[in-house]
């Protein structure tokens, strides 16, 4: 299906309204791959798609420095375009996929890259779309899976084969007594509300829920807490294999905390 939106993938949620919880999903091999796609993405990929803000701990603001420095600071100026847009190794399977978050263009290399010979490239070798390397003969394979199946997905995305024992077995974990006591929505996932849920599963055990309900993504102080009170213990116990390395600091006077660190 498409809308003006570009491409959807229709997927079943098996939605509990009184408990405002979706307990799991079905669909076909189209988002399935998708989903296993997301592991294919360089963690550089995942937080541009996000605008900067996956919160994953401190790596936004790798991004963002490597975004704000200048060229002058790197190796060349393919090392930079390399690390804000890293090539995906399988940009050529995610290419057939029918919604393909991974925007990078198929390639083999980055912008400006040096050649052999010593000089820049002026272009970049781009591969095609369709390399060949889909499964010959079976039209109903898909891009990561085989044959054409249905798939259970639960609300942390776990993944499996579409059974009656399956659906059994999740009913009597969330204690349902009658599946007609459950709401079946069809929705219809885009580009980006695919992008919403990757955002939601690097920070949410529900993103299936979360997504349904709109459900506030927590503020990004609330993702990364204070490190572990013993940790500082083990740091002392474990066994040296490094040489000291001496650092000047800036400490806040009044709470103890590191402002600043640089290498002696």
């Amino acid at each position: 299906m498409a809308t003006n939106e570009g491409p959807t993938i229709e997927v079943n949620l098996f939605v509990d309204k009184e408990k405002k919880k979706v307990l799991f999903a079905e669909s076909d091999k189209e988002f399935v791959d998708v989903l296993f796609s997301f592991l294919t993405m360089p963690l550089g990929t995942i937080v541009r798609l996000l605008g900067k803000q996956s919160q994953m701990g401190c790596l936004d603001e790798v991004y963002k420095s490597v975004e704000d420095l200048s060229t002058d600071f790197f190796q060349t100026k393919a090392c930079k375009g390399m690390l804000l847009a890293p090539l995906n190794a399988a940009s050529s399977h995610c290419s057939r996929l029918k919604i393909n978050v991974d925007d990078t263009k198929v390639r083999h290399s980055v912008p400006d890259t040096v050649c052999k010979c010593g000089k820049v490239m002026q272009s970049v070798g781009e591969s095609l779309q369709n390399d060949g390397s889909a499964a010959a003969g079976n039209s109903e394979d898909g891009v990561f899976v085989k044959g054409c199946l249905k798939f259970i997905i639960t609300d942390d995305f776990h993944v499996a084969p579409a059974s009656t024992s399956l659906m059994l077995s999740l009913f009597e974990k969330f204690g349902v007594r009658d599946p007609i006591d459950l709401d079946k929505e069809v929705v219809n996932l885009s580009l980006d509300k695919i992008i919403n849920l990757l955002k939601r599963s690097l920070t949410s055990k529900q993103p299936f829920t979360g997504y349904y309900f709109d459900v506030p993504t927590p503020p990004e102080d609330t993702i990364l807490d204070t490190l572990p009170p013993n940790l500082h213990e083990q740091a002392n116990k474990a066994e040296q294999k490094f040489d000291d390395v001496k650092i000047k600091v800036l400490q806040a006077k009044n709470n103890s905390s590191l402002l600043y660190a640089q290498e002696s």
